[in-house]
Formats: C-alpha cells, sequence, structure tokens
C-alpha cells in the first residue's frame, strides 16, 4: 500500500492517515470489508453468510468483525444501508472539513432573464461533493423516520399540491390555486406568510442553502425564482410549454423541468439559458436525480415507461418498461432502486442495476411518494382514499397507515426524519411525527 501511495514504509502510510483524522489502516480496511459486503448483499439480495462462503471465509468472524468495527449487528446494519454506515464511520473519524464551497453556494444573482446572457459555463453536476457537503451540514445527527402519528393540521386556502422541506423547522407549500407558496413554520406548526409567484405553481425545488426556491408556473410558462429570506420574487427562469416538475442538481446550478409540451429541459440557473433539451413521451410533474447527480430518471405517463438519462448530455442511457401511469418517483439512498407510484394502483421497486421489479399493489390510486431520511419506510399518498399508507421499503409490506382525509399530494420528511409534512389538495397540509 505504501508503494501504491508513493511513500517509502507503512509508518509513512500510518503517519498520513494520522494527520487527516483517518482510523489507523487496519481498521480502514475492515470498515471497507464491511462496506463491499453491505453494497453487495444491497445489490444481490445475498445474505452475508452466502458472501463470507462465498468468498471462503469463517462466518463467525465475518459476523464478530461486523459488529466489533460498527458497533452493530448485520441485521441492524442492513437497516441502516450504506448511507447509515458512511455517517457512522464518518462520526468515528475526526476528518477535518475541507469540502469546497463552489459546490454549495448558489450563484449570488439569479434574476435570470433569458438566453441571451452570457453562454453558460459546460454542464456539470457535482453530485459526490455536494453529498459531502450534506454530510457535513448534518453534523452527529442521527437520521430516523417518524413513528408515524399525525400530530397536527394547518388549514391552507388555495389547493395546496407540493411541499419541501428547508432547514430550521419551516417547510415551503405551493398553492396551485392561490398564486403563492406559502412558509409553514413547524414548532408550533402554524402558516407563516406567503410569497405570490405566479399561475399555478406546481412543484418547489429548494437551492442547496435554503435561501432560494425554483417554482414551476404551468399557465405562466416560467420558472419563478424566489429569494425566501426576503420573501419575495426575484427572477424567472422563460420556459416554452408549461413547466411541470423540477428538480435541481446537487450543487444548485443546474434545473431540470419536464413541460407540458413534453420536453425535458437542463438549465443553467445563472443567466436561465437551456443547456440541452430533450423529447419525453408524456412529461409529468414528477422526475428525480440519482444521488450521485449523474443521472435523472423521468416517469412518462400513461406512456409507462421510466428512462433514466446522463445528466451531463440529456442522452437517454436505460429505459424501463412498467406499464400503467407512471407518476412518483424517488430514488433509494443507495442509487440502486427506484420506486414509482403507478395511478393503476401500484406501487413499483426497480433495481437499477438488473431492472428486476417487484410490485405492492393497492386498492385505491398511489400518488405522492416520499422515502424517509434513514431509507427505511416509504409514505404512498393515497390520492382517492384519504390516507397514506406507509411502506416497510426492504420487504415491500405495508406497516401502518396515516388516515388524512382528502386528497393527500406530495410528502416530504426533514433531513433528519423527525418529521414528515402531508399537502393536502381540499386545503391543509397534516404533520407527522
Amino acid at each position: 500500500m505504501a508503494q501504491w501511495l508513493g511513500l517509502r514504509t507503512r509508518y509513512q502510510v500510518a503517519r498520513l492517515l494520522r494527520r487527516d483524522g483517518l482510523p489507523p489502516f487496519e481498521d480502514l480496511a475492515a470498515w471497507t470489508r464491511v462496506l463491499y459486503w453491505l453494497r453487495q448483499s444491497e445489490s444481490t439480495g445475498a445474505s452475508l453468510l452466502q458472501l463470507v462462503r462465498r468468498d471462503g471465509l469463517d462466518p463467525s468472524g465475518a459476523y464478530r468483525l461486523v459488529h466489533r468495527v460498527t458497533g452493530l449487528r448485520w441485521s441492524e446494519l442492513r437497516r441502516a444501508g450504506v448511507p447509515g454506515v458512511v455517517l457512522r464511520l464518518r462520526d468515528r473519524t475526526r476528518v477535518r472539513a475541507g469540502v469546497p464551497d463552489a459546490p454549495g453556494t448558489e450563484p449570488p444573482d439569479q434574476r435570470a432573464t433569458g438566453p441571451e446572457e452570457a453562454p453558460a459555463p459546460a454542464l456539470v453536476v457535482r453530485g459526490r461533493q455536494e453529498a459531502a457537503s450534506h454530510a457535513a451540514r448534518l453534523g452527529s445527527q442521527t437520521v430516523g423516520h417518524p413513528r408515524g402519528v399525525l400530530t397536527a393540521r394547518v388549514p391552507l386556502h388555495g389547493c395546496p399540491f407540493d411541499v419541501a422541506m428547508a432547514a430550521g423547522g419551516v417547510a415551503w407549500v405551493t398553492l396551485a390555486h392561490a398564486a403563492a407558496v406559502e412558509r409553514i413554520e413547524l414548532e408550533p406548526p402554524r402558516a407563516a406568510g406567503s410569497v405570490p409567484t405566479g399561475a399555478v405553481p406546481t412543484r418547489i425545488a429548494l437551492g442547496p442553502s435554503g435561501a432560494r426556491a425554483f417554482v414551476t408556473n404551468q399557465f405562466a410558462e416560467r420558472v419563478a425564482i424566489l429569494d425566501l429570506r426576503e420573501g419575495r420574487q426575484i427572477g424567472a427562469i422563460p420556459v416554452c410549454g408549461d413547466p411541470l416538475g423540477a428538480v435541481l442538481s446537487p450543487d444548485g446550478r443546474i434545473l431540470y423541468v419536464t413541460t407540458g409540451l413534453d420536453w425535458l429541459h437542463a438549465v443553467w440557473v445563472a443567466t436561465g439559458q437551456i443547456m440541452a433539451s430533450v423529447a419525453v413521451p408524456m412529461a409529468c410533474t414528477s422526475l428525480a436525480l440519482h444521488p450521485s447527480g449523474n443521472r435523472v430518471y423521468v416517469p412518462t405517463w400513461r406512456a409507462g415507461w421510466i428512462l433514466e438519462l446522463d445528466a451531463h448530455t440529456l442522452r437517454t442511457t436505460r429505459e424501463y418498461a412498467i406499464g400503467g401511469v407512471v407518476h412518483e418517483i424517488v430514488p433509494s439512498c443507495d442509487g440502486l432502486t427506484l420506486y414509482a407510484t403507478n395511478e393503476d394502483g401500484w406501487l413499483d421497486q426497480l433495481h437499477l442495476p438488473t431492472g428486476r421489479r417487484r410490485s405492492l399493489h393497492f386498492d385505491a390510486t398511489p400518488h405522492g411518494l416520499a422515502l424517509s431520511p434513514d431509507g427505511a419506510v416509504l409514505y404512498v399518498g393515497l390520492l382517492d382514499a384519504g390516507r397514506v399508507s406507509v411502506i416497510d421499503r426492504h420487504a415491500l409490506i405495508p406497516i401502518g397507515t396515516l388516515l388524512t382525509g382528502g386528497k393527500p399530494r406530495r410528502i416530504a420528511f426533514d433531513a433528519a426524519g423527525r418529521c414528515a409534512l402531508i399537502a393536502n389538495e381540499l386545503g391543509w397540509v397534516d404533520l407527522v411525527r
């Protein structure tokens, strides 16, 4: 290893690791082995016993290694998943803060006016750096999921549709019939003022710092740019056709927008310049980014497909035939699985590397979908049944029900997984703890 790193002795390796706050090489190797087993288990479904026997290792020694390194049993480790284990490794190290500011910093002037502005830089997505920045912001906070109890209801007029959680116990809700987004404070739960946006605000995407928001205005042919600290609109990105869904790259520089004319656009937010576009069949209000930031997933509604596109070029890299009416999608934290609600009555669990699919059927119309930050549970909004089903993500079985009434639309968890907020089209939001 010393030779591979260009060093002379193992003592230099040890000093280098110690200087950067990392564990000794032997411990680091053990963490690597555990992460390898966990990734293999998640991607293939194999048990730890099967993995170690395949590698010709002693099973009892492997189970002891897992517990010694992580402090968890293998079953607990599987529930935590790769992201949870990485956070645990981070908490046991003293890595110096060295995350670059640029990926998580929003452009200072986002008053976009159109493509006549200065040319945008090359289309680059910095997903891994932003993931590191996100981990740093969480600090030693442990992520989880709510107990699953409806604790409060905040009345909102104007047809609440989408919801986004910000830091500091604040959420933002689009009001499709009120041409505004509403600020919701969670402690105590209350409506705390609105920001005008333009016609039919549909989806909202928050910038990395939470100071900016991008809101699709369906019948205004633009995406509104909001300064959430000042509580006002500061600009707009012109988009031909009715903008429907929107998702922001991890570094906050590129906005992906679907339109009613069945296009997907990649927009450089600092100038409003459309950097790449591709036609998609029957675009809807949903799309998602892979956790790496390198791939975009687009459901095609009644066309029954999910498209995987390169985030840099918008070239289609894979097509998944789902059938039915595909709507809301969300990727797992490790990026191996994609979950999709289908308005024909089911939830799909799609293994992205192989295309294998499992389904869970409902007696109502699945619509909204959200994954808890710990990756343990899915919340599925059943639009015409007035309830939200709580699903064990790994087993793909219902483990609870939230009786919201009305028409539950979009759902969002806070970053730590302590609570969730459910927007209801009939005039309120529900808080779940």
